[in-house]
């Protein structure tokens, strides 16, 4: 796959998130076979025994221990669905496109929730839950996730409702791309950033920066 395979899915009428993650990762490291990989997701799925938001949760950071990767985690792989598949780590946005995935294919409707410095999902149907994929999928009420906000940003960004609501696919890629050039900007790290541009370039509404964009300032990774 490459940049024009990306380009094509994030360019698509309804974005599938599970391709677009998947056509980014095989852009900056090597090919992927995205048909094995979304078959690697299928197989999460179709072993999971309860399907429920908190089912769902409890099966993917208690039965199969993914977790946040504490150790790690500024690597760049943790942004790679395959690599997060693969070794159970990743980072609170990575982990959570692995939950709303394997939940879409049990039935279970779930959401992002691009909360700044930390991302959650959260389900559609019902009353309002979060899950903190990061954390082990705990789950959370509005105040836990302002509380949890509060604390990773040290109270140094406004509380606002608004994030909490839901952040569609396209944002979703757009903050893993935004993740990805900070860490490449920071390792100095030419060839993999270049690749990220190219595929922020790709994205209709970011095409104009793109073109004339030198230099940025470093968003809070997360």
């Amino acid at each position: 796959m490459s940049v024009a395979r990306f380009a094509e899915v994030v360019n698509s009428t309804e974005i599938n998130l599970d391709e677009a993650c998947l056509a980014m990762s095989s852009t900056i490291q090597r090919p992927l076979d995205e048909i094995e990989w979304l078959a690697a997701l299928d197989l999460l799925a179709g072993d999971c025994p309860t399907p429920t938001p908190d089912g769902v949760a409890r099966y993917l950071f208690g039965d199969l221990g993914f977790r946040g990767n504490t150790d790690a985690y500024y690597d760049w792989r943790n942004s790679c669905l395959d690599r997060v598949i693969d070794t159970r780590v990743g980072i609170p946005i990575s982990l959570s496109v692995l939950m709303i995935e394997v939940a879409r294919r049990v039935g279970v409707n779930l959401v992002g929730i691009g909360m700044p410095a930390h991302f959650l999902v959260r389900t559609v149907d019902g009353p309002a839950r979060f899950f903190d994929p990061f954390a082990g999928g705990n789950e959370l009420d509005a105040a836990d996730a302002r509380e949890l906000f509060e604390r990773v940003t040290r109270g140094q960004v406004a509380w606002r409702d608004s994030f909490l609501e839901p952040t569609l696919a396209q944002p979703i890629v757009v903050r893993m791309l935004n993740n990805l050039r900070s860490i490449f900007h920071g390792r100095s790290d030419e060839l993999k950033l270049a690749l990220v541009m190219q595929m922020r370039a790709q994205i209709p509404e970011l095409a104009d920066v793109e073109a004339d964009e030198i230099a940025w300032s470093t968003a809070i990774f997360n």
